[in-house]
């Protein structure tokens, strides 16, 4: 028994000591008439890391890390790292304009980036905007954003299925969740802004294929696609959609739903589980943020989210402590 008992212990000190490991962030940049540099964690803002902007001078931290995770250098340059991860990253710079980066370091972080950045570099090649806003300022026509939106989704996917053999599950499933949210969303929502935007008819503004995009399609709900933020956003996106798509086969108008109670009700009605629990906290950490919700509803519904539907005991924090 008392055999037993060590081994135990040791496995479970080999398992904590696997889980959080040191990972190793470098970088030099030229080129730039910034004044500093920022490294910003999507996920965990207390490893944020700045830099005052020297050319070439190299800019080096240690980081521990439980799960991989998205690093933003100056908001343009994604780094996704993982436990363990050596990775060193040489930016360049054109002014304030960011052109391009090369990477060393651990194989797999290295193959990850890379392929993190061709599909950057690609969508900047076509003038993809990713902002559907930016999109309609430069009066992109719908059906074309539609089409370019597939096409770099395509791009991307297949940059990224090329290299999966041989990088992390999680760190995939991460990055595939946060850029298919963000296509996703873009597909689904320009006809309408480009709509509201420019006083047109939606019906002259719905491409061709629009209403069966993502027939069959399921949402994700592992642990990794729901830690990226894009992806949860992404959720309340799919669900305006699927109304959408219930109210045109109805015969019926469909009408932006601008009440929290009915927009709480509805996602608690259309999704379950992990998957319901990560909607209803980004519905409420909008609403939050927005600052133009009655902070009454917000922390009633809040009340009724934690006791009902929240698992993710951070989302409860998170919540909590905007509400103070």
């Amino acid at each position: 028994m008392k055999r037993l008992f060590i081994c135990v212990c040791a496995c479970l000190l080999a398992v904590g000591l696997q889980a959080q490991k040191m990972t190793k962030i470098s970088a030099a940049v030229d080129g730039y008439n910034g004044k500093v540099i920022d490294f910003e964690f999507v996920d965990n803002p207390d490893n944020n890391m700045q830099f005052p902007y020297a050319s070439g001078q190299r800019m080096e931290f240690e980081v521990e890390l439980k799960e991989p995770a998205l690093v933003k250098i100056n908001l343009w340059i994604w780094l996704l790292v993982c436990p363990g991860d050596e990775i060193h990253a040489d930016i360049h710079y054109n002014g304030k304009n960011y052109r391009t980066a090369e990477f060393s370091g651990t194989p797999a972080a290295v193959a990850l980036n890379e392929a993190i950045r061709d599909g950057r570099n690609h969508r900047v090649a076509g003038r993809y905007k990713t902002n559907p806003l930016a999109a309609v300022v430069t009066q992109i026509p719908a059906d074309e954003y539609y089409e370019q939106t597939q096409a770099n989704w395509k791009k991307e996917q297949e940059l990224l299925e090329a290299v999966r053999s041989g990088i992390d599950p999680f760190a995939y499933d991460y990055i595939y969740a946060e850029l298919e949210g963000m296509y996703l969303s873009n597909l689904v929502k320009y006809p309408y802004i480009v709509a509201d935007v420019a006083k047109k008819n939606i019906g002259d503004c719905i491409p061709d294929g629009y209403w069966n995009a993502l027939d069959g399609y399921r949402v994700k709900d592992s642990k990794a696609a729901l830690k990226s933020f894009t992806y949860m956003s992404w959720l309340l996106d799919y669900k305006e959609y699927a109304d959408k798509l219930e109210a045109r086969r109805a015969g019926q108008e469909w009408h932006y739903v601008k009440d929290l109670q009915k927009s709480y009700d509805g996602l608690v009605a259309f999704y379950d589980g992990n998957v319901r629990d990560a909607a209803l906290y980004i519905l409420l950490y909008n609403a939050l943020t927005s600052q133009q919700e009655d902070f009454d509803l917000i922390a009633r519904l809040s009340k009724e989210y934690f006791k009902k539907y929240n698992k993710n005991k951070n989302y409860r924090k998170e919540l909590t402590e905007m509400q103070k």
